[in-house]
């Protein structure tokens, strides 16, 4: 039996069919779409979602090495070395080395990053409120917590 005949049988023996808005991996899929529409409309400037994250992260957390950072920001190595080489040349960021191992970079914001960050802050606020309009505070709190767990459940180390 080939593998299109198994689909077939598999098909004939399911009879709901399937419902893509009970599909989680599709309504992720459409809620990051609606949350990059929402970003581009509503954050000024040049940054993307993933580097205001990373400015955030680095704001917080200041002289961490970039494994760490991709850890923090939930991001793979080649991901977090492209945002931090294109913020080290829109000179938002840093890279300096370790004064306790000279073969370590470390990443600090800059003044003109500290500055885009703070710019950004509220539109920042904006975009995750317009995002969940359609939620009470208490349905905000639990799908927050409820992602949180589903996010954590799939946490691996980046490398």
């Amino acid at each position: 039996m080939s593998p299109a005949d198994r689909l077939t049988d598999a098909q004939e023996e399911s009879s709901e069919p399937f419902e893509l808005r009970a599909a989680p991996g599709h309504l992720v899929r459409r809620l990051q779409q609606v949350h990059r529409e929402i970003w581009a409309r509503e954050v000024p400037g040049d940054v993307t979602s993933a580097q205001f994250a990373v400015l955030n992260i680095l704001d917080q957390k200041p002289g961490i090495d970039q494994r760490m950072l991709g850890e923090l920001a939930g991001m793979d190595r080649s991901t977090t070395a492209e945002i931090v080489r294109r913020l080290v040349a829109r000179d938002l960021l840093v890279r300096f080395r370790d004064a306790g191992d000279a073969r370590r970079n470390l990443l600090r914001v800059t003044d003109a990053g500290r500055t885009v960050l703070q710019q950004a802050l509220p539109a920042a606020e904006r975009v995750s409120e317009q995002l969940l309009l359609g939620l009470s505070e208490r349905e905000r709190v639990e799908f927050v917590r409820l992602l949180n767990l589903v996010v954590d459940h799939h946490q691996v180390a980046y490398d």
